[in-house]
């Protein structure tokens, strides 16, 4: 038999890191590694599919999706819903990769945060783009930097990619972050794909800003897998101008044809009344197990960076070694994390840990690292 070489675009892509700590994790490990919810999906939601299993017809839908889910879907985006567009897409990440593979080509820059989701730069360099990458200090607690932003612009970038509430680490970009982004592209062609997958898991009082409030050339990447416990029934959705978005449509209709039809006609109950009590209820449950996720870290002597979204922590061991090494050492003893590092250089010593396990626990996960960085 001949031996095999994947394409050139394949070459240098490889499994996450998230996913490989999951997988090498020993039996009876508390997972505080993988982002997914731990509620189950809204009574509301499962009735709706229930329903159209049992009494209806679930063919295709037009590429885009269902028009009354896209509707409801432009409905949370003003700019969106006063003349762009909406395709329906089979989960955040397809939407991701619809956008940059409609953006860019070969030799062209696309701007990633710095630390960020591990997929960000795995597409770009899919569709042919090359990295750069724009810095959200550690040392400022991964906040926005306007000025590091800025200085990452060249003539070859063609697209940004922003997310907020932020992968791994929880931040959220406030008006005035977005407006400096904003300001900073304006006399640019550049579009911004804006990963707003966590939106409605927030910790303040309102939900936070929406990019394309303040930029016109932006893409809205989202979905309902995070906020809904929805990430098996793979629904998300791309958004905005609509001549992106209709290319962008082109290339779902022969990747994917459709998202589920039943997800879809689920996916209209999310916009319900109870739908939006359901989304309430779980924004409580994350917000009163992200403080006592701190409480524990900090009576185990360790630092947070406290989130203001998602279900995410960054915490500090940067005195006990590289990220990966003390990752390693967690999972020695039980306990799934994942290294900082593979989200970026900002990310280099500190620890992602997720905050999607009950009380109990968390705190078996929290003793167990305590224990890990005694040894």
């Amino acid at each position: 038999m001949t031996g095999f070489t994947p394409a050139e675009r394949l070459r240098g892509v490889e499994p996450s890191a998230i996913r490989r700590f999951f997988e090498r994790a020993p039996a009876g490990s508390i997972n505080l590694g993988l982002g997914e919810p731990d509620l189950p999906t809204p009574d509301c939601v499962k009735r709706a599919a229930v329903t159209a299993i049992e009494t209806e017809r679930n063919g295709y839908t037009s590429h885009a999706g269902l028009s009354a889910l896209r509707e409801h879907v432009a409905a949370q985006y003003p700019a969106v819903k006063d003349g762009g567009a909406v395709v329906i897409t089979a989960g955040t990440e397809e939407a991701l990769y619809l956008a940059l593979m409609t953006l860019v080509e070969d030799g062209d820059e696309v701007l990633l945060p710095d630390p960020g989701f591990v997929a960000y730069p795995a597409i770009a360099r899919l569709a042919g783009a090359t990295p750069v990458f724009y810095r959200l200090p550690a040392d400022r607690d991964f906040a926005f930097d306007p000025d590091a932003f800025r200085r990452c612009l060249s003539p070859r970038t063609k697209a940004v990619v922003c997310g907020s509430p932020a992968n791994p680490t929880g931040r959220v970009l406030t008006e005035a972050d977005l407006a400096a982004m904003a300001d900073a592209l304006r006399d640019t062609t550049v579009r911004v794909i804006a990963d707003e997958v966590y939106r409605e898991l927030y910790f303040g009082d309102a939900r936070p800003p929406s990019l394309s409030d303040f930029y016109p050339r932006t893409l809205v990447a989202g979905g309902l897998s995070k906020s809904m416990s929805m990430t098996g029934w793979r629904l998300g959705w791309l958004c905005g101008e609509e001549p992106v978005v209709a290319a962008a449509r082109l290339l779902h209709g022969y990747v994917t044809t459709c998202a589920s039809t039943i997800s879809q006609k689920a996916a209209l109950a999310a916009f319900s009344d109870e739908g939006a009590q359901a989304r309430a209820a779980a924004r409580g449950i994350f917000r009163a197990r992200r403080d006592r996720l701190i409480t524990l870290l900090a009576d185990a002597g360790l630092r947070a960076v406290v989130p203001e979204g998602a279900f995410y922590a960054m915490v500090d061991v940067r005195r006990w070694g590289p990220s990966f090494d003390v990752a390693e050492t967690m999972l020695r003893h039980g306990v799934i994390t994942v290294p900082g590092s593979a989200f970026g250089a900002q990310g280099e010593g500190f620890l992602r840990v997720s905050f999607c396990l009950d009380d109990a626990g968390l705190g078996e996960g929290v003793r167990r690292m305590s224990q890990a960085l005694a040894a």
